[in-house]
């Protein structure tokens, strides 16, 4: 069928446009295609790398479990560091090393090694962002800070447990802090102080212990017909 002039013009007006953008247009739809697969590609690997964290993780938490009712060993904290610097060394970025952070502080409290327990609370606190979007867990900090400060009280650093409590925004922890802030306090001699925060901590109790909260006010001289019960 013959083609007329108006056909032709529509016809080299097409090549035409295609010799100008063709190739950048089949490029672009290589390049979405590309990106594609190597998201898919990434996710894969994400989940992968969290796979593996996990397994470490749990391989910590094993060791955990089991002495829930026995006291932690050397030995046991020995293999539990193991896995640990495994887990911290291939997964820095991952939640399930911030987890394992806070149980290998734990362990070093229960073997007496307060210094070291600090220092992995304290690389929880020096390195709150998570995987690749690099969020921050504000309850894994708030857990993170109360730990760090129970363990500055037990070393006799009131003072810096107490800092550490207030430079932290508390949400579901009110309760916890308060009781530990009146700790601090008590440990610096501010007994005022210290009454007042077990009472606030007893007044919103939704979690914690309120018996002792209340032996600790009894201990301060407080009536129990006058705190909240």
């Amino acid at each position: 069928m013959a083609i007329d002039n108006h056909d032709e013009e529509q016809l080299e007006a097409l090549k035409r446009w295609w010799a100008q953008h063709g190739n950048s247009l089949l490029f672009g739809v290589i390049a979405i295609f590309a990106v594609m697969f190597g998201f898919q590609q990434w996710q894969s690997s994400q989940t992968n790398t969290a796979a593996a964290a996990s397994d470490l993780y749990q391989q910590i938490s094993i060791t955990i479990i089991a002495k829930a009712n026995a006291a932690v060993t050397e030995d046991d904290l020995l293999a539990a560091q193991s896995v640990y610097s495994q887990l911290k060394s291939q997964h820095a970025d991952s939640i399930y090393t911030r987890y394992a952070a806070l149980a290998m502080a734990k362990m070093n409290v229960e073997t007496n090694h307060l210094e070291q327990a600090a220092a992995e609370l304290q690389w929880v606190l020096d390195n709150p962002k998570l995987g690749f979007m690099q969020k921050t867990d504000p309850e894994l900090v708030v857990v993170a800070t109360q730990r760090l400060a129970r363990v500055r009280l037990a070393q006799g650093q009131p003072q810096q447990a107490l800092d550490l409590l207030r430079a932290t925004p508390v949400n579901n922890f009110a309760v916890s802090y308060a009781e530990t802030e009146g700790d601090a306090l008590l440990q610096l001699g501010d007994r005022d102080g210290a009454k007042a925060a077990y009472q606030k901590a007893l007044a919103a109790n939704t979690d914690g212990n309120p018996a002792l909260l209340r032996l600790k006010l009894q201990d301060l001289g407080v009536s129990m017909l006058d705190s909240p019960q």
